[in-house]
Formats: structure tokens, sequence, C-alpha cells
């Protein structure tokens, strides 16, 4: 008997301790990621490394006098630019004018649309090539394709040996129900593993760069992002590490073979092409990284040396100018998305303004 009641309060002892655990950690902490009652985005380098510092709450909203575009609310307006990319261009990041199509609307006075992904056989570039095929391109005669990529999968996905005959896939249209990517922070309950990876993964992050492997966490020499405690400190995806791998001359020579060719398929049209390579944060940043243990990214040094037959926008190189004169949150210090200041600074830039104004 004396046996079964210290059992019983062991027991009860371990269920306090334990509810008290994930009570205090889970009210103090995590709740701040997964159980935001304000409908505020943050984003996913924020959310999966647990660095409650880095987090910046936003909301979506437009300020913007003109918008694009898209297949739920064009009703086949003329159309003077599409564009055709990934989560950069299907505005996956919230914040203040997530879609930098709006500010080339605005700023431009022209319509752009925005066509997604719309079938999982083709990716973007193909996508282009449907539409060219397909006579969809002649049909509504556009004078600007925009392909927008970023920078770290650009190489995997476009320097690749392309069927020039493809078409758009059967019973696929063009203006279908397009899959949006969910960026709802998932809800957890109080009782979860977020509770134990939040201890975990901030302990770790004061001994290493990879508290989280997925996720390094990098000093800067300036302040470069907006939240409290975390001005000076550089999230990046281990993709954009993993995915320096691919880039030589061989690999960028055949990207812009393939963006030649498709530019030159285009101007028979009198459709003229625009390269928009997002520059990875990694890359962007890496002239302010201290102890930085990863080696260059020569991705755009290389890109830029070649002889090009559409329009290239150097997302770097703009991006890096304002560094220099110290702009702060061009990306989202916990997302790996650029922000407002990014597109509009872009948009901007002199390449557009010739484009739209020669």
């Amino acid at each position: 008997m004396m046996m079964f009641k210290k059992f019983v309060l062991l027991v009860t002892c371990f269920l306090i301790l334990f509810g008290l655990y994930h009570l205090t950690i889970w009210h103090f902490f995590t709740s701040k990621i997964y159980d935001r009652d304000d409908g505020k985005y943050i984003g996913d380098l924020g959310r999966v490394s647990y660095q409650l510092s880095s987090l910046h709450p936003r909301n979506i909203e437009f300020n913007l006098e003109k918008k694009h575009f898209n297949a739920s609310n064009w009703n086949e307006e003329k159309i003077d630019m599409v564009t055709v990319g990934d989560s950069f261009s299907n505005a996956d990041t919230g914040g203040l004018n997530p879609y930098y199509q709006d500010y080339i609307a605005s700023i431009y006075d022209i319509n752009v649309l925005n066509l997604k992904r719309i079938s999982s056989e083709l990716n973007s570039f193909e996508l282009i090539i449907a539409l060219y095929n397909s006579g969809w391109l002649q049909k509504y005669k556009p004078k600007y394709v925009l392909l927008q990529s970023v920078q770290r999968f650009s190489l995997n996905v476009h320097a690749i040996d392309f069927d020039w005959d493809i078409t758009l896939p059967p019973d696929i249209s063009i203006l279908a129900d397009q899959k949006t990517t969910n960026t709802a922070i998932p809800k957890l309950s109080i009782i979860s593993t977020a509770n134990y990876n939040f201890l975990k993964y901030s302990f770790l992050y004061n001994f290493t760069q990879n508290g989280y492997k997925k996720i390094p966490k990098l000093n800067l020499s300036k302040r470069f992002f907006s939240p409290a405690g975390f001005e000076n400190f550089l999230l990046i995806t281990h993709e954009d590490i993993k995915n320096l791998s691919p880039q030589n001359d061989t690999r960028v020579q055949k990207l812009n073979n393939n963006l030649n060719k498709l530019a030159n398929l285009l101007s028979n049209l009198n459709i003229t092409l625009i390269y928009m390579p997002v520059v990875d944060k990694y890359d962007l940043y890496y002239d302010f990284i201290i102890n930085n243990p990863y080696p260059k990214n020569f991705y755009f040094d290389l890109l830029r040396r070649e002889d090009k037959q559409y329009i290239f926008i150097d997302t770097k190189e703009i991006l890096q100018q304002k560094l220099y004169l110290g702009e702060i949150d061009i990306f989202y210090a916990d997302d790996t998305h650029w922000s407002y200041k990014a597109s509009e600074s872009i948009v901007n830039s002199s390449t557009f303004k010739e484009l739209f104004y020669e």
C-alpha cells in the first residue's frame, strides 16, 4: 500500500511539473509563434528556428494606386506584361504591398498579369514556352514577359535541357483556380514538441551558428533589421549554402543560352523577355557577415559577364546599393523573402525606367 501511494505521488508530481513546464513555455514563448490572435504573418525562418527576437509580425496591406491582375480578377483586359515566377511573384510573405507587380503597374501605369504555376508538369520556364506554342501569347500580345526566379534554385530549374515543343497540358486552363501557397501559421496545442524545441534551439544558438542546422544564424557588422535584439543578426536557409555547389561557368552559360533562346522566340511576337533572379539573402548580406564560415556566391558575377538578348534585372546590385546606404529591412529578419522596400527599389531602378521610358 505504501509503495502504491509513493507511486501515485511520483506520478502526480510528474504530471504537475509536466503541465507547468508546458504552460510556462507556451504562455511566455511559443504561443508568440503558434497561437497568434492578431492575424499577423511571421516568417518561416523565425518560426522554425524559434528565434523569437527575429520575429517581424506584419499584416498584408496595400496602398498603391494600381494592382496587378491574376487568374481570379482578370476579365481579358489588355495586358502589357505577364509575370511568371515562384513565391516572390506570388507574395508568400505578407506585409505592405507584397506583390512587386503592383509597383510595376502603379509606377509605370501598365496592366500586369501574374500567372501562377498551373501544373506540376511545367516549371516557370516551361510555362512560358507552352504559352508560346499554345498560341496564348499570340492571342493576348503582351509587350513583356517577366520571368522571376529565386537565385538558389535558378540553375537547377532553368539551366537544363528543355523540350521547346512543349504545350499546355490537356484539360488545363491558364485561368483555372490556381493553387495558392498556404502561409497561415499552424495552430498547435499547449502541450507540444514546440515547447521542447524552443528551449533546445535557444540554448544551442548560444554556442553554434547552427542551433537549428537548417537555419544558420550569422553575425553582421552593421544594423540591418528592425526587431529589437536582432538588429545585427542574419537568419538564412541552408539551401542558400547547399546550392552554391552547382555554380560554375558551364551551368551559368547554359542558363544564359536558354534565356537567349527564349528571348529570341518571344521576339518573333515583339515581346521582350525580362529575367529577374532574386538575390539570396545570404548573397545579399555576404559583405557584412562577421567570421563567415561559408564560401562566396558567384552566381551574379558569372551571369553579369554573359552576352544577353534579354533584359537582366540585377537585383543584387540594386539592393546592395541600398545596404551600403544603411537601409534596413530590405529582407524581413524572420523570412527568406524580401520586403516592400526591395520591390520598390528594384522597380524604381534605372533598368526598369529605361525599359518603360525609352
